[in-house]
């Protein structure tokens, strides 16, 4: 399954992820790159290499997008992800190891997206994100469920924050 079969929007993922230990610091992953703990990245079985993902931790809020370049142990069932000590530093979750989380691809348009982007992978519908934000920038009410400006997101590439 190609990575762009899962840009759309697809079912989201909860289940537990962990991160890499120090020790698999430049050591080579699956998808033949040197895994680098500081660079947003990820393992799964569930979803392809080159994958976009947001991994929210629902206990916090924060959201973070990963590149999936890897690949757990086949034995792993328990988890459904394991990032990179960046992106799980960002999650606050370095103390408890193992956490609780959502996983959803990311669709085509998501660097257009920019900020908003991990959130509208939560959304209740395809574009519900979009309307709730039209909506709020004309000051008309209600309540979709869906709050974008609650989330903050990190780039892939650096770490930073696009805020």
């Amino acid at each position: 399954m190609a990575a762009s079969e899962l840009s759309a929007p697809a079912t989201v993922v909860d289940g537990l992820a962990s991160f890499y230990g120090g020790k698999f610091h430049g050591r080579p992953t699956a998808s033949g790159e040197k895994h680098d703990k500081a660079v947003f990245t990820a393992a799964s079985n569930h979803f392809p290499l080159g994958s976009m993902l947001a991994v929210m931790r629902p206990a916090n809020g924060l959201c973070v997008i990963v590149r999936v370049n890897d690949r757990m142990h086949r034995r792993q069932r328990a988890r459904i992800v394991d990032i990179s000590r960046g992106a799980a530093d960002y999650l606050e979750m370095l103390k408890a190891g193992v956490v609780r989380v959502r996983v959803a691809p990311l669709r085509d348009d998501w660097r257009q997206r920019g900020v908003a982007a991990c959130g509208d992978a939560f959304a209740p519908c395809p574009g519900c994100a979009a309307v709730a934000e039209s909506a709020a920038a004309a000051g008309e009410a209600g309540n979709l469920g869906y709050n974008p400006e609650t989330i903050t997101i990190l780039k892939p590439d650096t770490g930073l924050s696009h805020q």
